[in-house]
């Protein structure tokens, strides 16, 4: 090991694949558009870092970053190839790759695997690429135990509660399973949802592990109580569901918060209101927050945060609240839903805000028939960033449009003003025949 001292810079290696973490590999199987994921690393990454990704990258879309001062060069856009596993465990066995960032390491005397979540692959990979390279490599990250068990609903509702952070009146259930076919009894699944029911009327069912709203139910009563639990009864990602009453949410700020790894000095990186799309799916995320109680929550979650940073943890780390209007008075209220220990959506738009110092962004999924960056960009046309003026569009994971999508954010100088830009870029998509 290196005695060199913890401050150090040394080149970042992003590896962004989600299906390192267990409560994302349901989603990640579901569809192919997860794979191309890593890519969007690359608007974090900076020159003289690497991006690990599982197919070649567009040339014409590098070129695009380049354009801006964003991404890395192109020689660190290290292609693992696709295969099974996660792209830490493909890049263990890829001697060209490990050679590249060997050579990253020999020039700077050390690394840094920068995981989207610091699960054990990437301490893994951190410890083969110490033993192939000879120079020190780190995680950006706390430890995998802590990272599996902060991702965990239940256990960050009552860390919260213990904390005094407000959370939402409900109860944990914890399923049992029963019969020689192994099923989960959902009946006390059911007696809770009845119970919550009874006082609120309305209430959401979350399982302890998912994310992006995938395992969220939406619960009314009646025939709603009986089709969640047919959908709840087919999946078997979680043991643990959360059931609380639902609040009309005003807004849903995702606070991120990071700790310095050399110092363990706690910042705000941003506040967001994230954008919703159906059955409560994460859409997007749009800057400046309009929450109310913005700094009660940026209070709770540096609680948290000094807890997570008590443990071990460093790096970045994500809390969604929700805001709401307390039904006597009208004043508005929030509680905390979920933390991320972890990358999350809205941290790649926030990196590109503060490397071009937009003032207001608005986040979230093009839809588009144009199958290559160059397709994107001509139909885009003048709606792409302008550097002169501070304001329009930056395509990002350019590798979905495999897929008929990809990432972008709408830069501007209000959030009006980015809102109206990634209405017409869509617009703009929706309208173009371009496809190659």
């Amino acid at each position: 090991m290196s005695d060199r001292p913890r401050n150090t810079v040394y080149p970042q290696v992003y590896l962004h694949c989600l299906t390192s973490l267990r409560s994302l590999q349901r989603a990640c199987a579901a569809s192919p558009t997860f794979d191309r994921y890593p890519e969007r690393a690359l608007v974090l990454a900076g020159s003289a870092d690497a991006v690990c990704v599982p197919y070649e990258v567009d040339p014409d879309y590098l070129d695009f970053l380049a354009e801006l001062r964003l991404g890395p060069a192109p020689e660190n856009v290290i292609v693992v190839g696709a295969g099974e596993g996660g792209l830490a465990a493909r890049l263990i066995s890829n001697p060209s790759a490990l050679a590249r960032i060997a050579e990253l390491g020999s020039v700077s005397g050390g690394i840094t695997v920068h995981p989207y979540a610091a699960t054990a692959d990437a301490f893994t990979l951190a410890a083969a690429l110490e033993r192939t390279t000879g120079v020190t490599v780190r995680v950006a990250g706390g430890s995998a135990r802590l990272t599996e068990y902060a991702d965990q609903k239940h256990h960050i509702r009552a860390k919260a509660m213990e904390l005094g952070v407000p959370v939402a009146e409900g109860e944990v259930v914890e399923l049992a399973v029963r019969g020689s076919r192994m099923r989960l009894d959902l009946e006390p699944l059911r007696t809770a949802i009845g119970r919550q029911l009874g006082r609120t009327g309305r209430v959401i069912v979350r399982g302890a592990s998912g994310t992006s709203g995938s395992a969220n139910f939406v619960v009314g009563g009646g025939a709603d109580v009986s089709a969640a639990l047919r959908r709840i009864a087919l999946r078997s990602d979680n043991s643990v569901y959360l059931v609380e009453g639902m609040v009309e949410a005003t807004v849903s700020p995702n606070v991120q918060m990071h700790i310095d790894p050399s110092d363990g000095a706690i910042t705000c990186a941003g506040a967001t209101d994230q954008r919703w799309g159906q059955s409560l799916v994460h859409a997007g995320n749009a800057l400046p927050s309009a929450a109310r109680t913005l700094e009660a929550m940026e209070g709770w979650a540096r609680r948290l945060t000094e807890w997570m940073r008590g443990e071990g943890h460093v790096g970045l780390l994500g809390f969604d609240f929700v805001e709401y209007r307390e039904p006597l008075t009208g004043a508005p209220r929030a509680i905390l839903a979920e933390l991320n220990p972890r990358v999350n959506g809205a941290t790649y738009p926030l990196a590109i805000r503060d490397r071009l110092k937009a003032a207001a962004f608005t986040s979230g999924t093009l839809t588009t028939r144009a199958r290559r960056f160059g397709a994107l960009r001509e139909a885009l046309g003048d709606l792409l960033f302008d550097v002169e003026s501070g304001s329009g569009v930056i395509p990002y994971a350019t590798g979905c449009l495999d897929q008929g999508s990809c990432f972008a954010v709408a830069l501007g100088s209000t959030r009006e003003q980015a809102d109206e830009l990634y209405g017409e870029a869509q617009a703009a998509l929706e309208a173009s025949c371009v496809t190659s």
